[in-house]
């Protein structure tokens, strides 16, 4: 049936051709072949409609219902994927320039009245590339952008007075319909978090986000969230963190942390919430060779069906610039207390942490050995008050004779490196 239909407005836009009266017409430079009429009346990029007005006369006629609906028909169809915008002009002369403007109105009001509106207003199917919900579609609802001009044909120069080579313009209101989506659904045709690349920074800490690696969709502006905002707190002072020492929280694993950051956003993202999220936001920390050689790692939240554990995410070594990094990959989840920190095994406690006689002791921790709940501290005070550590652990803490003021050029601004070293 669609190509019954589609066949008729070339009948009519042939009858436009010849006998000068109203019709559809696709533009174009050349005839087009009755082979290819149906591909080019299917969801056609440009078409127009053209109505040709009796003398006087300032509304149209009743015999251009027909072609007037089917304009409508192709460019307010839901179905279709080309988003349209409008231009009407009105040709005509000096001495009727009033009747012309009344014309352009005339078919102004019959698009918005089709759609029961004050102006042209069009709902489209539109898919969607969400970072949250994948692909998908959406019913979007938007006016029409529409242009309307009347021009005197005795002050426009003579091509512009004919539509193609052998339709006359004078009397007419023509209407192009031509498809753009950035008119119709705003310039941006999408919104994303951040809007550009970004690089936070705390004193110590980098957290670098590519555009719209916390949140981005593709081919529409609908419900954009407002700008985010993010904030890192840290605590990497090594003293602070061994006088109240705590292990990372895990069920089954032992996780000695050495210094951790919180990420504060104004946008988050529920860990149930989210089909599609990929780990592109990069947290960079300065080390020591000493703390990569002791398999110092990057630990954040993962979630599961029974809650959530600390975890190592993939952590590589950044070579290049003055200061020796290490980096981890996030997703949007994952905006809460990101640690460094070693896990070890049960039988490792010892190469780590003192043994102590009470969990009331400074620093102290209860750690489950075969079944029995024992105590241990990560420092211990030799005669002058001073804290001393066992070995293996020193090597994880960043003690150095000074630290490292100048980060701004430590990694530069690039996000990886083929050549970037990962941390077994």
């Amino acid at each position: 049936m669609k190509h019954i239909i589609v066949f008729s407005f070339y009948l009519w836009a042939m009858v436009g051709v010849f006998a000068q009266t109203s019709g559809l017409h696709i533009p174009s430079d050349k005839p087009i072949k009755p082979r290819d009429l149906a591909k080019a009346w299917t969801n056609p990029e440009v078409f127009c409609l053209l109505l040709h007005f009796d003398n006087g006369d300032s509304a149209y006629r009743e015999a251009d219902l027909d072609l007037l609906d089917s304009a409508y028909q192709i460019a307010f169809d839901r179905n279709n994927p080309r988003l349209y915008t409008m231009t009407i002009e009105g040709y005509g002369n000096r001495n009727n320039q009033s009747v012309m403007k009344a014309r352009v109105e005339s078919v102004y009001r019959y698009f918005a009245m089709r759609g029961h509106e004050t102006m042209p207003v069009r709902f489209a199917y539109n898919p969607i590339h969400c970072s949250c919900h994948g692909d998908t579609m959406e019913l979007i609802r938007f006016e029409v952008p529409t242009d309307k001009e009347v021009y005197d044909c005795d002050s426009l120069p003579p091509s512009r007075l004919l539509l193609g080579k052998d339709i006359s313009l004078q009397g007419t209101v023509l209407v192009t319909f031509r498809h753009d989506p950035m008119e119709c659904i705003g310039g941006e045709n999408g919104c994303f978090l951040p809007s550009q690349d970004s690089n936070i920074r705390a004193y110590y800490t980098q957290l670098i986000l590519k555009k719209g690696s916390i949140y981005a969709v593709y081919n529409t502006k609908d419900e954009c969230p407002p700008p985010v905002e993010l904030s890192i707190d840290e605590h990497l002072d090594h003293q602070q963190l061994v006088d109240r020492y705590f292990l990372v929280p895990h069920r089954r694993q032992i996780i000695l942390p050495i210094g951790y950051v919180v990420l504060h956003s104004s946008f988050n993202r529920k860990p149930d919430e989210c089909r599609y999220l990929t780990d592109s936001i990069y947290i960079r920390f300065p080390v020591t060779e000493e703390q990569v050689e002791a398999g110092l790692k990057i630990f954040a939240k993962k979630y599961t069906a029974k809650g959530y554990e600390f975890k190592s995410v993939p952590t590589k070594k950044i070579k290049g610039g003055p200061v020796l990094m290490i980096q981890g990959a996030l997703n949007p989840t994952q905006f809460d207390t990101v640690f460094l920190a070693k896990r070890i095994e049960v039988d490792e406690i010892t190469k780590y942490l003192y043994r102590a006689d009470s969990p009331t002791e400074q620093g102290a921790v209860t750690i489950n050995v075969k079944g029995e709940e024992q105590y241990f501290k990560p420092f211990r005070t030799n005669g002058k008050g001073q804290y001393e550590y066992k070995k293996n652990f020193r090597a994880l803490l960043r003690i150095v004779e000074a630290e490292d003021d100048d980060l701004e050029s430590s990694a530069g601004d690039r996000f990886r490196n083929d050549g970037d070293e990962e941390i077994e």
